[in-house]
């Protein structure tokens, strides 16, 4: 019954199990489309099939629950009870049993399954963004200092310059000044 971790609801497994029951098709079903349950025979779907699988027989509470898991009600031309969930349809109703169509089914909880679902996704994006935000601003600290370093280096490297141009300046004069005296001995 879970699909990865995630349960499906009774009272959905007891809606499976109601629709496969080929018995009650005259009474509960399918829409042509398969993507609604109709049902016909309002009296016997309160007597028969309420009673065997929910321990009552009203049409209201049933209709509470179907509201309760995201089924909503729509208008039938003939007057009918008829639900929609776009996570339960007659193509992946059988994902309770096919394990490749398992990726809908899940999906039909309680509202306020949903929203704790929802309030707890919220909670981990949170987390999450909060870590990216700490690495972030990691980084920023370390960008920062590589460019303190940077124009700490860019600063010596500059310093550097000048001195080598200083020290060639002053070789140059030491070497006129030796030239000169070379050839003030040569004049001896």
């Amino acid at each position: 019954m879970n699909t990865k971790n995630q349960r499906i609801p009774k009272f959905v497994t007891k809606l499976i199990e109601i629709l496969d029951n080929q018995s009650y098709q005259e009474i509960i079903s399918f829409d042509q489309k398969g993507d609604g349950i109709i049902i016909h025979q309002q009296e016997l779907f309160e007597n028969q099939i309420l009673l065997n699988y929910f321990k009552h027989n009203h049409i209201d509470s049933f209709t509470r629950q179907m509201n309760n898991y995201g089924f909503k009600r729509v208008k039938n031309h003939q007057g009918k009870y008829e639900f929609k969930n776009p996570y339960f349809q007659k193509n992946n109703k059988y994902s309770f049993y096919n394990i490749a169509l398992r990726n809908l089914i899940h999906l039909v909880m309680k509202k306020k399954q949903e929203k704790i679902k929802i309030i707890s996704q919220f909670l981990a994006l949170k987390s999450e963004l909060n870590s990216f935000s700490k690495e972030l601003d990691q980084f920023n600290f370390f960008a920062s200092s590589y460019q303190q370093s940077q124009s700490i280096l860019t600063e010596s490297q500059n310093k550097a310059k000048l001195e080598m141009i200083s020290i060639s300046q002053k070789n140059l004069e030491l070497e006129k000044m030796l030239n000169s005296l070379i050839n003030e001995k040569k004049l001896y």
